[in-house]
């Protein structure tokens, strides 16, 4: 019985225990202190900036939200003090002005004005080639709230499609401009896209829908077929049957290259990686490597590469080994 006793006075004696450390930690919280703002520097700023909140009752945040959208930023409490926090500008936040929510143990809560700077981003563009019409498929980031794409230098718009937050699909215009990167804008501002989109309709073509010059190709089937086409409605299927097999473009008058600044081209490869040459005129040549299943451009610069060549009468893309089916698209000529 003395024995059942103890026990007994040992569990009450622990709970006690236990309830008086519930009760002074609860005080601890509820004693947190209202935290106050003194200064937020810098006022606005970007994914991965660094930001510095100055103030009094800082020290026990348990967590800081972008409010536009609830995007929480990670900190590191053990390096804060009472009168300042250090913190970095989600790269998830989304632009525009808003608040920046603190809150502490006690739930007690600081809201500080804040303008996210988050321009548009892209990472890839596909096709970089374009007619009236044309769809092209944008990707990157900060893209649902672009209002405009144009193609800079000029007032021309392209026509949004769909958007989202990774990806932006458009329609291009009809324009006279050879080539020109976009301007795309957001409520952050506006931002230009690195690569260039040409317009197939202001370059010459060895190849668009169809032969632009003579078919004079050996090794295998070369011909215009309505699939897999970048552009337009039809692609160049270069079924290299032979090794070393070659598709071969020729004009006995030439065609001038005076005032063009790049060929170009696309490529869709077969089930392996493949190797081609290009050459000119049975002379200048360059190796390129076609990467298996997708489309990959092309863009060779023309001064330097064809020294004293004044016009191109023979365009080659010759297989390297054994033979392969190759599509080809858009072989221009660009200014």
């Amino acid at each position: 019985m003395k024995k059942t006793y103890n026990q007994v006075r040992q569990l009450l004696l622990f709970s006690l225990t236990a309830v008086v450390l519930l009760v002074s930690a609860c005080k601890k919280d509820n004693d947190a202190p209202t935290p106050k703002l003194e200064t937020i520097t810098p006022g606005q700023g970007s994914g991965g900036d660094v930001l510095i909140l100055t103030g009094s009752g800082l020290s026990d945040m348990r967590t800081i939200v972008f409010d536009k959208n609830n995007v929480p930023a990670s900190f590191t409490s053990t390096l804060n003090t009472n009168n300042s926090l250090v913190f970095r500008v989600p790269d998830t936040a989304f632009g525009g002005p808003q608040n920046i929510l603190f809150t502490n143990s006690a739930g007690k809560q600081l809201s500080v004005p804040f303008n996210v700077v988050a321009l548009p981003t892209i990472s890839t563009a596909f096709p970089t080639d374009f007619e009236i019409g044309t769809t092209i498929t944008i990707t990157g980031n900060n893209l649902d709230d672009v209002t405009k794409v144009v193609l800079d230098g000029t007032t021309v718009e392209a026509t949004i499609v769909s958007k989202s937050r990774k990806e932006l699909v458009i329609k291009m215009p009809a324009t006279t401009i050879t080539r020109a990167k976009l301007k795309i804008t957001n409520s952050s501002g506006d931002r230009l896209t690195d690569m260039e989109f040409v317009n197939v309709a202001q370059a010459f073509g060895l190849f668009k829908d169809d032969f632009g010059m003579d078919n004079w190709s050996w090794g295998g089937d070369f011909t215009a077929v309505s699939e897999n086409a970048v552009t337009g409605t039809r692609s160049l299927k270069a079924a290299y049957t032979g090794s070393w097999g070659g598709l071969s473009l020729h004009s006995d008058a030439g065609v001038s290259i005076t005032g063009y600044k790049y060929i170009t081209f696309w490529a869709k490869g077969a089930d392996v990686d493949r190797q081609v040459d290009l050459k000119i005129n049975w002379g200048p040549s360059r190796t390129f490597t076609i990467p298996a299943g997708v489309w990959t451009y092309y863009r060779v610069t023309i001064e330097g590469f064809l020294t004293g060549i004044t016009q191109i009468n023979d365009f080659v893309l010759q297989i390297h080994d054994d033979g392969k089916t190759i599509y080809y698209d858009n072989i221009l000529l660009v200014k």
